[in-house]
């Protein structure tokens, strides 16, 4: 039988087990609390750390983005202005086709119709313009037609108008100056070289000679007409293809060409002639295809 002592002994040792266990069990925890308290200082410091950098580095990688954004930028920038080249090219090449048409069928139309002039040793030539002259004072025009085409010096040159005008598709510009096999400068009538036998159109008496103003290169003047006719703002101005038997004069131009309208007739009382003056119906500065009226050699 187990003494006494044995007995106690038995006792002792589960209950000394016991609070070892739990004394361990509690050295543990503090342990893992140090380390946890110290793995989220450090933590902290990390983050703490990473965001100073973030902000460190925030004026540079806002640079790097700046700068890229720009090379974008600019790369669209340079995209959109060549596309806008290319459509300004067309809407450019599409007006002067729409001008080209305009003019054409107002030519056609002309010389399609009974305001054509019906003479025998007329030719109509068509011609497109090539070069300009850039002075007011000797305003000229290159066309793409010449001797071989059968033009001449002091042919007639007309050049389409619109519909609304309403005078049969056309209207002078201008007279051939000087001629090449294959071209022709024609001075147009805001040239002070050239002069035209001109005419208000159903008004009596209402006859002169048709220069360029000298105060306004848009406008021409019908001088030396009569004191005692009529003329009206609005009366259309055509050429007067008058023949003098006496002389044998003879204007360079048919008569009933279409030129302009009156925009007003000028006179005092000690003027023996009164000035008419006439806006021509095509825009002397812009036209780009003509018609020349050619006549057969002997005819001229």
């Amino acid at each position: 039988m187990p003494s006494t002592r044995t007995r106690t002994a038995r006792r002792i040792v589960p209950v000394a087990l016991i609070l070892v266990a739990v004394g361990l069990v509690t050295l543990s925890v503090r342990a893992g609390g140090r380390v946890d308290d110290g793995a989220a200082r450090a933590a902290d410091a990390q983050v703490a750390v990473q965001e100073a950098a973030r902000r460190a580095t925030q004026p540079v990688r806002d640079a790097i983005g700046w700068f890229g954004e720009l090379r974008v930028a600019r790369a669209e920038s340079e995209r959109l202005a060549a596309e806008n080249a290319l459509l300004r090219a067309d809407l450019a090449r599409l007006q002067a086709q729409d001008q080209d048409v305009e003019e054409l069928r107002g030519l056609v139309g002309y010389v399609q119709s009974p305001d054509f002039p019906r003479i025998e040793d007329y030719a109509p030539r068509a011609a497109r313009v090539v070069a300009r002259s850039p002075s007011l004072t000797s305003s000229t025009v290159v066309v793409d037609a010449g001797e071989e085409a059968g033009v001449r010096v002091g042919d007639p040159v007309l050049a389409g108008v619109a519909d609304a005008a309403d005078v049969g598709g056309a209207a002078l510009v201008g007279r051939v100056g000087t001629v090449t096999d294959g071209t022709a400068t024609v001075a147009l009538l805001s040239n002070a070289s050239v002069a035209v036998g001109a005419a208000v159109a159903g008004r009596r008496g209402a006859d002169g000679i048709l220069q360029p103003s000298a105060a306004d290169p848009n406008v021409l003047v019908l001088g030396f007409v009569r004191r005692a006719s009529v003329v009206r703002t609005g009366d259309r101005v055509v050429t007067s293809g008058f023949i003098d038997p006496a002389s044998g004069l003879a204007s360079a131009y048919p008569r009933g060409l279409p030129i302009g309208v009156v925009s007003e007739a000028r006179q005092s009382d000690t003027d023996t002639y009164k000035n008419v003056l006439v806006v021509p119906w095509v825009e002397l500065g812009s036209f780009a295809n003509v018609v020349i009226l050619t006549r057969a050699e002997e005819a001229r």
